[in-house]
């Protein structure tokens, strides 16, 4: 495993008084600088089995790659006992550590296969019998996944081995084992994005929270024209809310051009600037929110048409301006 790692071994022969004799020997291995040891990783726990029965070893290099079909790929050095194992039966396992399986991870990612019996070792790993392929799978994991072999390919110093999902099941009373800087951790409390909080009136929360349709965060884009304290706003319709003028782009939109289009549309006429800023903000209103990240352009109006102006006090316009 990578800062962990077992290392590889190469196989040769010597001849000695007419006998040959067989050894083993160490590959050099390029020892992490402090830098690459900083990469904060999850641990995972890779399972093959081959002519010397299963073997287990640790990874970090562990992802997945796809949805649909859901692929997982795993990196690991082109002289392990796994690559040689799965090469041959084209199917691996991939059981992500949780905080509890300090010591397996430590035996995984400290012994090569070549060296002992891992998966022997009975006070250390518990097994699952697997459902769709004939590779065991390890007990006490976050998620378990049967993968068939579809690609490899080597890459670097290692080989990316690309599995499909044939069988996968999760244990949300388990938390992920993480590594850093050559330690272990734990999941912590959960950090909320950072977001400017705004307190307003129940019916502008409401009306973000329509607009939103259930979004976890409405993506908004939006043109500020500013005069001394004032801001150019529009009034939406069927309610008395006066906002600075936006829009919602679809997905893959440019928010520039969909800006502008919304703009002509609504009959305004403003120039946009192309450089922009964003508000990450989260409303709220007693209990309730709604997140919005909003794309602000700068924009100069035509004094040469009847516009709205308001004052800048007001909670969501100041937020924005």
């Amino acid at each position: 495993m990578h800062g962990l790692g077992h290392p590889a071994f190469i196989k040769f022969s010597v001849k000695k008084n007419n006998y040959w004799i067989h050894m083993e020997t160490l590959l050099a291995r390029k020892v992490p600088s402090k830098a690459e040891r900083y990469f904060s990783t999850g641990i995972s726990m890779i399972t093959s089995r081959g002519t010397k029965g299963p073997n287990v070893m640790a990874a970090e290099w562990v992802l997945q790659i796809s949805y649909n079909p859901v692929l997982i790929a795993i990196f690991i050095h082109k002289g392990s006992q796994t690559l040689k194992n799965i090469e041959k039966t084209k199917e691996f396992g991939v059981n992500v550590a949780s905080k509890e399986q300090t010591a397996q991870v430590s035996v995984a990612g400290g012994y090569s296969g070549f060296e002992i019996d891992k998966m022997g070792l009975k006070n250390i790993f518990k097994t699952l019998a697997p459902q769709k392929i004939k590779t065991p799978m390890i007990s006490g994991c976050t998620i378990n996944a049967e993968c068939n072999l579809v690609r490899k390919e080597k890459l670097g110093d290692h080989v990316m081995l690309v599995g499909k999902v044939v069988h996968i099941k999760h244990d949300d009373t388990k938390s992920p084992l993480l590594y850093h800087s050559g330690r272990y951790f734990g999941l912590g409390s959960m950090v909320e994005p950072d977001r400017q909080e705004v307190s307003t009136d129940k019916d502008t929360l409401e009306f973000f929270r329509d607009l939103a349709q259930g979004r976890f965060v409405l993506k908004c884009a939006g043109v500020l024209v500013e005069s001394k304290n004032n801001v150019l706003v529009t009034r939406w319709p069927k309610t008395k809310l006066e906002t600075i003028p936006f829009t919602i782009p679809p997905t893959g939109k440019n928010q520039r051009a969909h800006l502008k289009k919304f703009i002509l549309e609504i009959g305004l006429d403003i120039q946009i600037e192309k450089e922009s800023t964003m508000k990450r903000l989260v409303l709220k209103n007693g209990k309730e929110i709604q997140r919005i990240n909003f794309v602000i352009f700068k924009g100069k109006n035509n004094p040469t048409k009847s516009v709205t102006w308001k004052l800048k006090q007001d909670d969501v316009i100041a937020n924005l301006a």
